[in-house]
């Protein structure tokens, strides 16, 4: 008989709070079957506990040998911490495998007979589990290296001994204690942890109806579909305004099927949490939002969390953060207060890669070198066409020697002029009117941009790598807001010379480049469609 993970969970508790081994064994025998283990688990192909695999097989080695064997978890307090804190990690969007949560009951079942082995066996496969808690806390589950050539975000650097850590924490404040330690306290990582458990809830309740997407349903309407509509936005717990039925004065008219005012205002919070034309009209995408099951939210906010403990954990001080899959870029602060602006990022095509850097300094008034790929795939053709078209959009064109030529002096009609393109100063430059740098091999950098008309679009991932900001000026005195000498009076006055002018920043801003396609602003719960096609190659591996 395999007794349940809550019925176990309740037996260890209550004999060891009342100070009672669930089974008196004698400790030599079970040390020596733990040191009989720890033999076995060194032999290539053998780290496993029955049926579950051994990660963390060095560890285990050494922390026994230092205890001389001795039993660490079976019928002590650190049990009852050790796992509660695994079934607390499962809220971080760790699946229960992944710490042996559905093996260790058993275990623990059968241990409760009182055969050393069988305690040796529990108590090595709960260290393994302590020890898989403890890492993919620290580092994550999945190594992002593996997905994007690109990564260049350092992974945390323990400097101390893990056992003896382990060790010191048991023999003192205690495993939650530790975990606790390790923990990421940001604002937005908790309230994924949240969400994650909100839409859970959703999913263990059935989920949300899918809804029949073969007409457009316009504010005004009435249709079965408008009642079904209210019964999604019900069970995801976002229907609001659309509690309350409007009067219907038509003869059998089912108040619940018409799209009145109130459900559309539901509609459209729903269309902006979703990056949609918050326009009311239930057309193709936002059908296509609307039928993504629960499951796939949840899945969504299980790699935010994941992608959170890729880069969360060694932040110190403010930073910048560019959301390629949001289009959004904010400025965190240390006490966890935001500045947000809206963004233009990569395309499908033209992807913004995901990487860390610091932004060293600024230049306003930018010239602009075309980078070759866009020269040869943009601008040639638009020259070819429109002789004008360098003249009035201020670039000059420089030889391979890096000097400045007269255009008709270039054959056009080759297939790879050897000239560069370089757009000078101006309202009409590409880069607008300030761009901030932060070197690198992919020539990707924030800046202004001279088509304001793109940000009202809510979808945003249009351009050939860099990311433009809708509000550049609010992020520059922001940057420069504890240097004494700059005034927005000073800024003015750079901008207005229309001279190239370098600013370096007192101190490098960090600047992650980031993909989440879930996140949590002002409360609510954001979701994205997958442009990039990264999410299911990582959630693979998170599920394996």
């Amino acid at each position: 008989m395999i007794a349940s993970f809550h019925r176990i969970f309740g037996i260890i508790a209550v004999c060891i709070w009342a100070g009672l081994s669930p089974v008196q064994a004698s400790a030599g025998p079970v040390k020596d079957r733990i040191e009989a283990l720890t033999k076995q688990i060194s032999e290539p192909g053998l780290a496993a506990i029955g049926a579950e695999t051994l990660l963390a097989e060095q560890f285990i080695i050494d922390f026994y040998a230092q205890r001389q064997f001795a039993p660490v978890w079976f019928g002590t307090a650190a049990e009852v911490e050790l796992i509660t804190e695994l079934r607390a990690g499962v809220s971080h969007g760790f699946l229960p495998q992944d710490f042996h949560l559905t093996a260790l009951p058993e275990a623990r079942f059968v241990a409760e007979q009182g055969d050393p082995a069988d305690i040796a066996r529990y108590d090595v496969l709960a260290t393994d589990a302590a020890v898989r808690l403890i890492y993919y806390n620290v580092f994550g589950k999945v190594n992002p290296a593996e997905f994007d050539q690109a990564w260049n975000f350092d992974r945390p650097i323990i400097e101390a001994d893990p056992v003896a850590v382990m060790e010191t924490y048991l023999n003192g404040e205690g495993f939650s204690a530790l975990i606790a330690r390790i923990s990421i306290k940001t604002p937005q990582y908790t309230q994924l942890i949240d969400a994650l458990a909100q839409y859970q809830m959703i999913v263990s309740n059935g989920g949300w109806p899918e809804l029949p997407s073969d007409e457009v349903i316009k504010p005004g309407m009435t249709s079965p579909v408008v009642a079904l509509l209210r019964d999604r936005l019900e069970a995801e717990g976002v229907l609001r305004a659309g509690k309350t039925l409007a009067p219907v004065t038509a003869i059998n008219t089912d108040p619940r099927e018409v799209y009145d005012a109130a459900l559309q205002e539901d509609v459209r919070a729903f269309q902006t949490r979703h990056g949609l034309d918050a326009d009311g009209v239930i057309g193709g995408r936002s059908f296509q939002a609307l039928n993504r099951t629960a499951a796939h939210r949840v899945d969504q906010l299980r790699l935010s969390l994941e992608r959170g403990r890729w880069l969360m954990r060694d932040l110190e001080g403010d930073f910048i953060l560019v959301n390629i899959a949001g289009a959004r870029t904010y400025l965190v602060r240390e006490d966890g207060t935001l500045w947000m602006t809206r963004s233009i990022t990569g395309s499908q095509y033209r992807k913004t890669p995901i990487f860390r850097d610091e932004i060293k300094y600024m230049e306003f008034n930018p010239t602009w070198t075309v980078p070759r790929s866009i020269f040869l795939k943009d601008k040639l053709e638009t020259i070819r066409r429109d002789a004008g078209y360098l003249g009035r959009n201020d670039y000059i064109v420089r030889d391979s020697e890096g000097r400045t030529i007269p255009a008709h002096s270039v054959d056009w009609t080759a297939s790879n002029p050897n000239v560069t393109l370089v757009q000078q100063p101006g309202p009409d430059n590409a880069l607008g009117l300030v761009k901030f740098m932060f070197p690198n091999e992919y020539a990707v950098y924030l800046h202004d941009t001279n088509n304001k008309s793109l940000f009202s679009r809510n979808e945003r991932n249009l351009s050939s790598g860099c990311v433009r900001l809708e509000y550049p000026f609010e992020l520059v005195m922001l940057l420069m807001e504890n240097d004494p000498d700059w005034s927005f009076e000073r800024m003015q006055s750079i901008l207005d010379s229309k001279k190239t002018t370098r600013i370096d920043l007192a101190e490098p801003m960090p600047v992650l480049l980031t993909y989440w396609t879930a996140w949590v602003e002002d409360g609510a719960v954001q979701f994205r469609e997958d442009i990039y096609e990264r999410d299911d190659a990582i959630l693979g591996a998170l599920n394996k």
